[in-house]
């Protein structure tokens, strides 16, 4: 029988498949900090783990208020580093990256705490010897196989204790902790798996109801574990907000809230909104006591409406002018609330949900909008991902009622909600394709070189051109592509750096705007860095920037180049890029080529190199018969090892022209009979002058088929092309669509091929010749056959009485 901890570490093979490799198998990795966290307004030395680290240069922070006093690598696994961490930096986790001078690490977080730190000492899985901690402080600890904690906190009668743990939020592994708080008699008091809040983490309060020891249980949920479960245990009497209700406010105004502890205690309290528009982390402060996490709320120019009970009742609502933010809890089970809104004809809202993807709400919303006299216009589950989002268009002038439940007719004090109703913004949102499946890119670019990824621009309500630019890079780099075009979606971006430019990393601002006379439209990078996957790869958790990690890596020992093409590829043609390497003497590493995106019916093969003995190669190129018309950028990435990493490296650009084939050709349908032979007529229009001496070839014959004459000229006025086919013997019958007519057209500058057609060739038995058969002549009719004789007959005739004669 299999063990826990063979069919937990199974389990995490097939759910977590893939999470050990949240970077680059070559590149710089960052697998975990320990200890994995600090007290802010203190310094740490943080020992950081890895591969491929032995040229360390840098430590990238996303957030404020972390300083980097010291790095220095220790050898190729370990860095070490001292971090000082400021006073008022904010709780919670922080996003960094390693950079070396080959490339840059994965992102991972360390945590920031406003308790004082200890550290898990061991033995402490047994009950009745636990770590004794004091209340108030941060534990950081690992769960291993199969292993339980305890810690051991002395409360007085009427104090409160909460305890936070932070697992799968530091991204290590995939961690599903499981908390308890148990007395000395070793009975549970509170318990927590998974709190909506904190995604699969865990959170519970208890108010002791005498003095007493009393114990925190932390284990993995299923009795796992491994080293790389890292933990973060906060234990104190510090305020823990479940939720905030109103969700949000306007920018810099200063909103009066509900907020709800883990305790279940509620209070009210002033909370100071940001200027700047967006989702804003707060972090609660009751009684001088700091909340470990933060709570999101929304800031946007929406006036905020707040559900009054009793609102089941939406005939007696008062109508409300939109655009407006509507808040509400659904606070118990059944609970469904009502908001009414007055609407013009053919204004058109969008009615967009905040619960648990932003507020982390325990709601599964259910939203629907009536018109005030009956009516449903529209309904919506989980289409804002899992929150509901409903464009509405109002046939009319009047009233409408909003309504929001839970899916499963759930509620409870914390199932908090915002519901923003106004008309869609105009936004534009840049993302960045991934070169290798679930890793966030990041951008290396070698002295001397370039670099290029494949930059997506998604426009909302409005169009137009697009300007790029790339702000706080490291010095030296310069953006290749500063424009998308307005009828382009996305672009290959290329960053190139100085051969003067120092190895050095930035995060750095990639922003897109429209024009000064276009629509007053600006947008940022939003990528998405997966660090827990779940099953299905379901992003479990991650994180998200509005930064492009960006560095100057030292001189690559290699380079490529695309000899510029002289003549187009047209559609449903064939051609090839000729690739050429450039290598510093002496080295000879296999380098791998790929396309960095191929135009719109365009394809390139993926799998071409240049070998070490080798320094060029053609990748093969074809565009189909419907393929985008036009001239379009291409750049061919490098893939190769230099010094203890393969590295990226892009080639300059060069045009890809696509245009309109030259000939249409009409194949009728061909029957031969085995044996014999037959020609195999085309119909040939010329499109437009192919400006060029052109060769037609027939292609695509069956097995036994061949053709004497297979390539023929194009002459002048030419309506029919005909190829004479012999057809052996021993052929296979049968019906053969795979006849096509390669045009090759050869200019000065090079060939240009077209392959079309699909005729028709059917394969049949020669018909045998017709045979006479001689006419039967009939036989001579046989005589009769004796009739048989009688029993009584056959005795008359023994006695001669029969047949004549015999005696009386």
């Amino acid at each position: 029988m299999q063990s826990i901890v063979q069919r937990w570490s199974m389990w995490c093979a097939v759910v977590c498949c893939g999470f050990a490799s949240t970077a680059l198998a070559d590149q710089p990795t960052l697998s975990m900090f320990s200890p994995a966290g600090c007290q802010r307004g203190t310094e740490v030395e943080v020992l950081i783990r890895g591969a491929r680290l032995e040229d360390t240069k840098q430590l990238l922070l996303y957030d404020p208020g972390i300083e980097v006093v010291e790095l220095a690598a220790d050898g190729a696994s370990k860095v070490k580093a001292k971090l000082r961490v400021a006073d008022d930096c904010q709780p919670g986790l922080h996003a960094m990256r390693l950079a070396t001078e080959t490339g840059i690490s994965n992102l991972r977080y360390f945590g920031v705490s406003p308790l004082p730190q200890a550290n898990e000492e061991e033995p402490n899985s047994d009950f009745a010897q636990p770590q004794v901690v004091q209340l108030n402080s941060t534990l950081n600890g690992v769960i291993k196989s199969e292993d339980v904690d305890y810690y051991a906190v002395d409360l007085k009668a009427g104090q409160r204790m909460t305890v936070e743990v932070e697992g799968l939020r530091l991204g290590t592994e995939f961690f599903d902790p499981f908390v308890a708080i148990l007395d000395e008699n070793r009975f549970e008091v509170a318990r927590s798996d998974d709190a909506p809040l904190l995604q699969q983490d865990c959170v519970c309060s208890y108010t002791a109801e005498q003095d007493g020891r009393f114990i925190v249980e932390v284990r993995e949920s299923s009795f796992g574990g491994n080293d790389r479960c890292q933990y973060r245990l906060h234990v104190g009497d510090f305020p823990r907000p479940m939720c905030i209700v109103p969700s949000g406010g306007r920018p810099g105004e200063v909103i009066e809230a509900t907020l709800v502890d883990a305790s279940g205690e509620s209070w009210q309290e002033k909370i100071q909104l940001p200027d700047e528009p967006g989702d804003f982390s707060y972090v609660a402060v009751r009684d001088g006591k700091v909340a470990p996490s933060p709570n999101k709320l929304r800031v946007v120019d929406l006036p905020n409406v707040l559900e009054a009970e009793p609102d089941n009742d939406w005939t007696k609502l008062t109508a409300l002018d939109g655009p407006v933010a509507f808040n509400g809890v659904l606070a118990e089970e059944g609970d469904a609330d009502f908001f009414k809104i007055k609407g013009k004809k053919n204004q058109t809202l969008q009615f967009k949900v905040f619960g648990r993807k932003l507020l982390r709400s325990p709601i599964d919303s259910w939203l629907e909008i009536h018109k005030a006299g009956g009516g449903r216009l529209a309904a919506n589950d989980d289409s804002g991902g899992p929150d509901s989002v409903q464009s509405v268009k109002f046939p009319e002038d009047g009233e409408y009622v909003v309504s929001i439940r839970d899916q499963l007719r759930e509620g409870s004090p914390i199932h908090a909600y915002r519901i923003e109703a106004a008309p869609s913004p105009r936004s534009v949102q840049l993302t960045i394709d991934e070169l290798q499946r679930y890793v966030s890119q990041t951008i290396e670019v070698p002295q001397g070189g370039q670099m290029a990824v494949l930059l997506r621009v998604r426009r909302s309500g409005f169009g137009g051109d697009m300007t790029l630019r790339l702000e706080d890079a490291p010095a030296g780099t310069e953006l290749v592509t500063p424009t998308v075009a307005a009828n382009q979606s996305y672009i290959p971006m290329m960053i190139r750096a100085d051969k003067a430019a120092q190895p050095a990393a930035a995060l750095a601002n990639l922003i897109a705007e429209t024009p000064p006379d276009g629509a007053g439209v600006q947008g940022f990078l939003n990528q998405r860095t997966m660090l827990v996957r779940g099953r299905n790869n379901r992003d479990m958790w991650g994180h998200n920037a509005n930064r492009l990690a960006v560095a100057v890596t030292k001189e690559l020992p290699f380079s490529i180049e695309v000899v510029q093409p002289e003549v187009p590829i047209v559609r449903g043609g064939s051609s090839f890029y000729h690739v050429k390497a450039h290598r510093r003497e002496g080295y000879n590493e296999r380098i791998y080529l790929r396309s960095l995106y191929n135009p719109s019916g365009c394809s390139a093969s993926g799998s071409i190199r240049i070998e070490p003995d080798k320094n060029e190669a053609l990748i093969p190129v074809t565009a189909n018969t419907k393929a985008a018309i036009g001239k379009f950028p291409i750049t061919v990435l490098a893939r190769a090892k230099s010094v203890n990493a393969n590295v990226w490296s892009a080639s300059e650009f060069i045009t890809l022209e696509v245009a309109d084939s030259f000939f249409n050709f009409k194949f009728g349908k061909t029957v031969a009979e085995t044996g014999g032979s037959t020609a195999i007529g085309v119909g040939v229009e010329v499109k437009r002058p192919p400006e060029g001496e052109v060769e037609f070839e027939l292609v695509g014959l069956p097995a036994g088929v061949t053709c004497e004459q297979p390539k023929a000229k194009l002459t002048p006025d030419m309506k029919q092309l005909s190829f004479p086919i012999q057809v052996a013997a021993d052929a296979r019958v049968g019906q053969f669509k795979t006849l096509y007519v390669k045009a090759t057209i050869t200019r000065s500058g090079g060939k240009i091929v077209q392959t079309a057609g699909r005729g028709e060739l059917q394969l049949a038995a020669p018909v045998a010749a017709p045979t006479t058969v001689a006419k039967a002549q009939p036989k001579p009719a046989a005589a009769p056959a004796a009739k048989p004789l009688s029993r009584l007959e056959q005795l008359r005739q023994a006695k001669g009485l029969l047949g004549g004669g015999g005696q009386n």
